[in-house]
């Protein structure tokens, strides 16, 4: 479809949305489930299932997108409403037996399919056996009751968090170390004090530069306890349920249930992977909380929750001479977007063109993405994009300048917007009913810093490298040519779907890079001074240990949680191994569980994927740095054998292909400073 997406949904017509929608898939798989068995075959079972799930799923995926972006109160509750319902209809969708059975009964009878297409069917029937079809009717209803009573869990836990608004009152005084452009956007009460609130935007510099420890600690005590009275019985009602379902399914734990259909395969082998780094780690992790210490004095022993942010930051400063409050000088938005896509363009072969699009808010920015004109890569331009084949090998593709997907930046904060940074798929790239194949779309939504004070939107470093984060995500989306929706983009194993975007956080760090995505705010053509770019580069990994350690914590509470045998105290073991693995204590009547919204929203049991598809992703680089970071040749290679086929085939083999032997954990090693 060449027509971009519309985001024009009144709250009443949300309202009815899931009405139609539904009744329009019921009438197909009616179709479906009635052919009588002589006469089925892999287009009018298979292909025809797949189809009707895959635009049943695009008919309703921007009406409950906009629950995380509208700026109408009255639409969101639609929109979460909406979520709700469609999230639960799914689990009875999967939970059909005559559906099922119609799908077994061409299974049966064993024709011999191309590679996608044998996976495709694997892969739809194992969706119904993971939802407890093949089990007797008892247990099999028992499971998709819990599954609903699970869902809305989840979107209660999401929901409260995107209504917080809750804020710190702090005196000028209190803000002595921040930024002027920092206190310039704070809004003020009428006595003169000035808010702070949980956003991104306003906490993190706070944590990194307020002088003030005792301000510090209050934030970090406001931030760490949002939602708590509501979210904590939410997250561990979750929990209790989780553990019934994988016991129920006849797994030894929730976990084993959720990876059996990963890359890890089970829980045994992701705790070995996260134990295997930790022994890696710890070390390094230990000396850099030594050094940090150092700089606070007092012949203190502890490094606290309010404290590390701040003493990492200054120690950032004196030891690299690195301040990040004027380093981002050096990065306005306008320019590391521009430059990004030129960067990106040149390694994958696509265009982003600003275009006067259909938005779903007036500060959102829209663009077509273009094949650039004569492309020499091979399989480079993606317009009309062609689906793999079962050889997997893609049929064709254009080289003519046309537009090939839709893109989408939403980048400031706002009210009842998602709180954090992330890439939404808008629409799935697969082929339609009639041949032709569906166009993509995807949007970053992201809390930056506004203009304030007279100066333009200035990214800190750490901002460039979650904007390149968010981005690799898009490429995925984007630059699919899946034949069928349900392989299509991020539809991947989700510990393999952090490898795009950590992938492409390497550039980030390039020279050639930087000097592309760099130009001081008043002097634009004066790009960040090459002595700044070693330094960076340099402390990239000061500290890779406390800043790893910090993420096989949560990968390994995310275990724990969801491997424990009996009732979890989520404080308790959140106190416990916060201290024994991140090597920095929870601080005192917290609750920061409450606020784990990755726990609730698709990584339970798949914490660790960020780091397993860190070390795939810098395995992938690895190859780059051999070969030129802007090598065009290797680019349309990933691009071909990573993006392009989605989950169409193994990842693992397509990582191979790609590396030419099996992916290892030496490069990131390596990259982290800890070979």
């Amino acid at each position: 479809m060449l027509k971009a997406p519309e985001f024009l949904y009144p709250p009443e017509q949300i309202k009815t949305i899931s009405e139609t929608v539904v009744k329009n898939l019921e009438e197909k798989l009616k179709d479906l489930v009635n052919i009588p068995a002589p006469q089925r075959n892999f287009k009018n079972t298979v292909m025809a299932f797949e189809l009707a799930v895959s635009e049943f799923g695009e008919a309703v995926n921007i009406p409950i997108f906009l629950a995380y972006v509208s700026d109408n109160p009255a639409l969101r509750k639609e929109a979460q409403e909406l979520e709700l319902k469609i999230s639960r209809y799914c689990v009875d969708l999967f939970t059909r037996e005559d559906v099922f059975n119609a799908l077994n009964e061409y299974a049966a009878i064993g024709e011999k399919l191309g590679s996608v297409e044998a996976r495709l069917l694997e892969k739809t029937l194992l969706d119904f056996k993971r939802n407890g079809l093949g089990l007797e009717p008892r247990r099999k209803n028992k499971i998709k009751k819990m599954m609903k009573e699970l869902i809305g869990l989840e979107l209660q836990f999401s929901a409260n968090l995107r209504e917080v608004n809750d804020v710190l009152e702090v005196s000028a005084q209190e803000l002595n170390g921040l930024p002027e452009d920092y206190t310039a956007r704070l809004k003020k009460t009428e006595t003169g004090k000035f808010l702070i609130t949980m956003d991104y935007p306003d906490y993190v510099p706070f944590m990194d530069c307020a002088e003030n420890g005792e301000a510090r600690r209050k934030l970090e005590f406001l931030f760490n306890n949002r939602c708590s009275g509501k979210n904590m019985k939410l997250m561990e009602d979750a929990i209790a349920l989780r553990r019934k379902i994988g016991k129920t399914l006849g797994y030894a734990s929730f976990a084993d249930y959720m990876l059996d259909d990963r890359m890890a395969k089970n829980s045994a082998a992701v705790m070995g992977f996260l134990d295997r780094t930790w022994v890696k780690l710890k070390k390094k992790g230990r000396q850099e909380v030594r050094a940090r210490l150092k700089l606070k004095g007092g012949g203190e022993k502890i490094l606290h929750s309010w404290e590390w942010r701040y003493y990492n930051n200054l120690l950032k400063k004196e030891k690299y001479s690195i301040d990040h409050e004027k380093i981002k000088e050096y990065f306005p938005l306008e320019t590391v977007i521009n430059g990004m896509f030129e960067v990106f363009g040149e390694v994958l072969g696509v265009r982003f063109s600003p275009a006067a699009l259909p938005t779903w808010h007036k500060d959102v920015r829209s663009y077509e993405v273009k094949n650039k004109d004569g492309s020499a890569s091979l399989n480079n331009s993606f317009a009309v994009p062609r689906p793999f084949e079962a050889s997997g090998k893609s049929a064709g593709a254009k080289k003519d300048g046309s537009t090939a997907a839709y893109f989408y930046f939403d980048l400031f904060p706002r009210e009842g917007k998602y709180k954090h940074a992330a890439c939404f798929g808008i629409r799935r790239g697969f082929e339609l009913a009639d041949g032709s194949y569906e166009l993509p779309a995807a949007a970053i939504v992201s809390n930056f810093p506004s203009p304030s004070g007279g100066s333009p939107a200035l990214l800190k470093f750490d901002d460039v490298v979650t904007l390149f984060h968010e981005f690799g995500h898009v490429t995925h989306n984007l630059l699919t040519r899946a034949k069928y929706g349900k392989f299509s983009g991020t539809s991947v194993s989700r510990d393999f779907v952090e490898v795009p975007s950590k992938m492409l956080e390497n550039w980030a760090y390039a020279p050639e890079v930087l000097g592309r995505i760099s130009g001081h705010y008043k002097k634009p053509e004066e790009k960040l001074p090459a002595e700044l770019i070693k330094k960076l580069i340099a402390a990239k990994n000061m500290d890779s240990g406390l800043v790893y350690l910090r993420q096989l914590f949560f990968s390994i509470l995310d275990m724990r949680y969801h491997t424990a045998k009996g009732k979890v105290d989520t404080t308790r073991l959140y106190d416990k191994l916060m201290r024994k693995i991140s090597l920095i204590p929870m601080s005192p009547d917290t609750h920061p569980q409450a606020s784990f919204g990755h726990l609730m929203g698709g990584y339970e049991a798949g914490y660790y994927g960020y780091l397993w598809a860190e070390v795939i992703a810098a395995d992938l680089f690895s190859a780059f740095e051999e070969k030129g970071i802007m090598n065009a040749e290797l680019g349309s290679r990933y691009r071909e054998l990573i993006l392009a086929p989605g989950r169409s085939y193994d990842e693992a083999g397509q990582v191979e292909k790609f590396l030419g032997r099996p992916s290892g954990e030496e490069a990131f090693l390596k990259s982290i400073g800890a070979a």
